[in-house]
């Protein structure tokens, strides 16, 4: 199957769409049916929805189920509407089932009724008992699809049960072969290498390793991608409270974990709550409503910077040139503020600093701000110096942003650690957070200055 790069997506795009206006189908069919179901739900994306439906409906079953897992939102929509209820219920068959679950959970309740309805009763009950799990745990995630061997069989016996297996196409992953007691409890591993160097009368038991890394069903789906990314698994197993093997979350959906918090933390590091759904799936009012859960708490705060000019407005009149400078202290404080905080979650997020680093971390940050601060002070005495200001305002402007750097390096410092440490999501303390509490801040710091130098 030939896979498509960047640069001959359009190429292909174009393509297709020349063979459905010729009405060159059956073309059209070896064609598509030639390329990975990832390239061609990217090429879907750039289709009209009559287009996409053609397509679709020239893809074998084994090709269109994973375009079907491989679509974005707007396409997978126009599908579930458009396709027959039972080619899409075959589908969800020939998909794993974890997939098959999480493709249901994005559907409308009534619909995904409907489709577990007309699935086949084993796979239907599998999806059912993969969604009774929380959200976002590796119980949602993992498949059950797993070779799970037993002590007492030989190398010979194992080989056979897992050609067996390939056959049937039951196990999504053999890159590691799981050993279980009668009580399905996970008392082993073996290697898929390790299972091919012994000798076919070798024993299980003989070549298992015992010290197994497990994740529990109910664990948050980061701690399983934490997990994966720092010990390099392929797959890791999913058990409950009595070490029963459930099931393994594999590469594949941790992959796709990644870029869903990577995702969420970005959203939420401008100030925005996450979207649960790709940009153009979202209606207008679901952006809005995400918007102005942190738009509202930071004009109420911004009103803060409001009182503290006003409190000032007698120095200000006394000293007009102070009113220049007030958007280059604001600014200041702010972006010092916002590179310090992503900074500092991003080290969070990978483990680099944690609350006992406090101390540490504090002291660095400030030491970075006060170089930080002497620099753009010096830049800030200069310009006020060369500028027709009152006497005395250049160096308030220069201690102030040695100061506000120094203060915005610390804020942003502390607020992502005590906040981890509550177990509140740093991301939530977000870059626009941190720069209006900096910007408050910042100005009394400078008016406070005016006031005791001028």
């Amino acid at each position: 199957m030939e896979e498509l790069t960047a640069s001959h997506q359009n190429r292909m795009t174009n393509q297709v769409k020349s063979l459905i206006e010729r009405d060159e189908l059956d073309e059209l069919r070896l064609l598509v049916n030639d390329f990975h179901p990832a390239d061609i739900a990217d090429v879907l994306d750039n289709l009209t929805p009559d287009e996409t439906l053609i397509v679709f409906d020239l893809l074998t079953d084994e090709v269109a189920s994973e375009v079907l897992d491989e679509t974005s939102s707007l396409v997978r929509q126009d599908l579930v509407e458009k396709v027959d209820d039972e080619r899409l219920a075959d589908l969800l068959d020939e998909l794993p089932m974890d997939d098959a679950a999480e493709f249901l959970d994005e559907l409308p309740d009534e619909t995904a009724t409907l489709l577990l309805g007309l699935m086949e009763p084993e796979e239907a009950q599998e999806v059912r008992e993969l969604l009774s799990y929380e959200e976002e745990t590796a119980g949602r995630l993992m498949t059950r699809d797993v070779a799970a061997l037993r002590r007492h069989w030989t190398v010979a016996a194992a080989l056979d049960y897992l050609r067996s297996l390939v056959e049937i196409e039951v196990a999504e992953t053999v890159h590691y072969l799981y050993v279980i007691d009668r009580n399905s409890r996970l008392i082993g591993v073996v290697p898929i290498r390790a299972l091919l160097q012994a000798s076919p009368s070798t024993t299980i038991e003989s070549i298992m390793g015992t010290d197994i890394l497990t994740i529990p069903v109910s664990a948050d789906q980061e701690e399983v991608a934490e997990m994966v990314s720092k010990y390099d698994f392929v797959a890791i197993p999913v058990v409950d409270e009595e070490m029963r093997l459930l099931g393994v979350v594999t590469v594949d959906d941790v992959l796709d974990i990644i870029e869903e918090e990577a995702t969420e933390d970005i959203q939420r590091l401008g100030g925005s709550e996450p979207l649960a759904q790709p940009y153009f799936s979202a209606s207008v009012l679901q952006v809005v409503g995400k918007r102005l859960v942190w738009l509202i708490p930071l004009f109420a705060a911004s009103l803060a910077t409001d009182a503290v000019v006003q409190n000032h407005e007698a120095l200000l009149a006394a000293f007009v040139s102070l009113t220049i400078f007030i958007p280059v202290v604001s600014g200041t404080a702010g972006n010092a503020g916002s590179q310090t905080v992503a900074t500092i979650i991003r080290a969070i997020a990978v483990g680099e600093v944690r609350l006992v680093d406090i101390g540490r971390t504090l002291s660095r940050e400030v030491t970075i701000g006060l170089v930080l601060g002497l620099v753009l002070g010096l830049a800030g005495f200069v310009r006020a110096f060369l500028f027709d200001s009152d006497p005395g305002v250049p160096l308030v402007l220069a201690l102030t942003l040695l100061l506000v750097v120094i203060w915005a390096n610390t804020v942003a410092t502390l607020v992502p650690l005590i906040t981890e440490r509550l177990k509140i999501d740093p991301a939530v303390v977000s870059a626009p957070m941190i720069t209006t509490i900096v910007d408050a801040t910042g100005l009394f710091i400078y008016f406070t200055l005016a006031r005791l130098i001028l």
